[in-house]
């Protein structure tokens, strides 16, 4: 687990009217629920959650058009000073939520803040420390097989693939193969790898092993290694590799 490593920010903030330590660091976004004094409630559980910067998929700052949108059931609740002008915004984490049997999703939470400029502060923060992740792909290769999945390949990218990458800022470069070895014989060849951080293949176990062979054709190439010269000794790829299985 990362370290809690130094603390940048420490709020109080709200999460659907309830009021909550709100702190981040280079490593960690944890919000712990205030407990009130024990001698009224005393049964009360203290509630606390933590999240690694790491699997934060993107933070957005809520207009005020989209929360007057909201129905006032706890979740969103506006707060006007003497001038009739709204004092209180709220922001949104967008994170990965591990969960049983080994699966994750996709959870949101929306802190509120006493006004705009905490607001904007906590944005920028948590923006800040995304853009410092080394490791945080910004572009990738994406290799979709539209016969996968009985055909639903395309259809699984573009529905629910695609909007996360943009949601979390990556940029995508995608191709729809056309053949058998289309994917392997592309990043032979042609494809720019130095522009991208990393593969991706949307299909099944062939489209996967078509990436392997052809990422590994190619670093060889790059290297100077003769991949076909079993006395060779190959040279690792730094290019990532993800699987979405369609």
């Amino acid at each position: 687990m990362d370290r809690p490593g130094r603390l940048l920010l420490l709020s109080e903030l709200c999460v659907r009217n309830v009021a909550y330590d709100v702190a981040l660091s280079r490593f960690l976004l944890t919000w712990k629920r205030r407990v009130s004094s024990p001698m009224y409630r005393p049964f009360r559980p203290s509630l606390s959650r933590s999240v690694p910067v790491s699997e934060i998929i993107s933070v957005r700052e809520e207009d005020e058009e989209s929360g007057s949108r909201r129905k006032d059931d706890g979740s969103w609740k506006k707060i006007k000073d003497g001038d009739g002008m709204d004092c209180r915004k709220s922001f949104t984490v967008s994170y990965v939520e591990r969960c049983r049997q080994h699966r994750w999703r996709c959870a949101e939470v929306t802190f509120t803040c006493t006004e705009g400029a905490l607001c904007q502060t906590w944005v920028s923060s948590i923006r800040e420390q995304l853009a410092s992740i080394s490791s945080r792909p910004r572009s990738l290769l994406v290799y979709i097989n539209p016969y996968g999945g009985k055909r639903q390949a395309k259809h699984i990218f573009e529905q629910k693939v695609a909007p996360l990458f943009a949601q979390a800022g990556i940029s995508t470069h995608v191709i729809v193969t056309d053949y058998a070895n289309h994917a392997r014989d592309h990043l032979r060849t042609d494809a720019e790898i130095n522009k991208f951080d990393g593969v991706v293949c949307v299909g099944g176990d062939g489209m996967f092993s078509e990436i392997i062979h052809g990422l590994v054709w190619r670093t060889q190439i790059d290297c100077g290694v003769d991949p076909n010269c079993p006395d060779e000794t190959l040279s690792p790829c730094s290019l990532r590799i993800g699987i979405i299985p369609a």
